[in-house]
């Protein structure tokens, strides 16, 4: 087994006993072979194996299905990140996997686009109703059916987020903060940072520098809240003068202001 010697070998043996039933170059190797075509990453490579060696005697349809996929468009990275993250899928009846890409066309996304795999992990994830009770969930804050599925195509893993926290990040933005929808409907990501780490925290910090003047062009809140750690403590903490960077860095990391 590429990658495998000595005790992992005897690890990932003891871990999938029934490929000692299987052919080693009708099947084993063909199986392994291929997935380090599709796995260009060692590292990666070494842990598809690892967590999932019960594909290897499955090497007929494994084949067939990625065949299909590739067809479909899901080839080279974006097959390699679908066999590490839902493996199973591509071991499934070819039905299964047809049935998944047949939905996520449904709902808008081409055969071919980039965002496809990314729609097929969430939806391989979501039974219909669950998609679709997300969707009225959407819906009650005033937003259209299209206007829910442009927020999926542009961020599918939107709508692996529970529906609690998809209720209190919509509340938020649209009642404390008061942004427009059209916001969320163009960057439905920020409904899926954390409200206690990110988005509560700095909107204390928007609002204590607004309030202070402490900025010569007042920012928009999602400007603030999309900056990366770094950035954001470099820009609206430590530049300020020592008394302001202490009360702002209350603010950020504690509870200074009620949101």
């Amino acid at each position: 087994m590429s990658g495998f010697q000595g005790r992992e070998l005897c690890s990932f043996i003891s871990k999938n006993p029934s490929i000692l039933t299987h052919s080693l170059k009708k099947t084993l190797v063909p199986s392994v072979e291929a997935i380090r075509k599709i796995v260009c990453d060692q590292k990666d490579f070494i842990l598809v194996l690892h967590r999932c060696g019960w594909i290897l005697p499955k090497y007929k349809r494994f084949m067939d299905n990625a065949v299909f996929l590739e067809r479909c468009g899901i080839l080279g990275t974006h097959l390699a990140l679908l066999l590490k993250l839902h493996p199973r899928l591509i071991i499934a009846q070819q039905s299964t996997i047809e049935n998944r890409v047949s939905r996520a066309v449904d709902v808008g996304f081409r055969e071919n686009s980039r965002m496809l795999v990314h729609a097929i992990l969430t939806l391989s994830c979501l039974s219909v109703k669950t998609f679709e009770r997300k969707l009225k969930l959407i819906n009650s804050f005033g937003f259209s059916n299209d206007e829910g599925l442009q927020m999926f195509k542009r961020t599918p893993t939107l709508f692996r987020t529970s529906e609690m926290k998809l209720k209190v990040g919509m509340k938020f933005f649209l009642h404390t903060v008061m942004l427009p929808k059209s916001v969320l409907i163009h960057q439905p990501r920020i409904l899926m940072y954390s409200m206690e780490d990110r988005v509560l925290p700095r909107y204390k910090v928007f609002r204590l520098s607004k309030s202070k003047n402490l900025c010569k062009k007042v920012p928009s809140y999602i400007h603030v809240l999309c900056l990366s750690e770094e950035m954001f403590l470099d820009k609206y903490i430590s530049q300020f003068r020592e008394n302001a960077e202490e009360e702002l860095l209350v603010a950020y990391k504690g509870h200074y202001l009620e949101a």
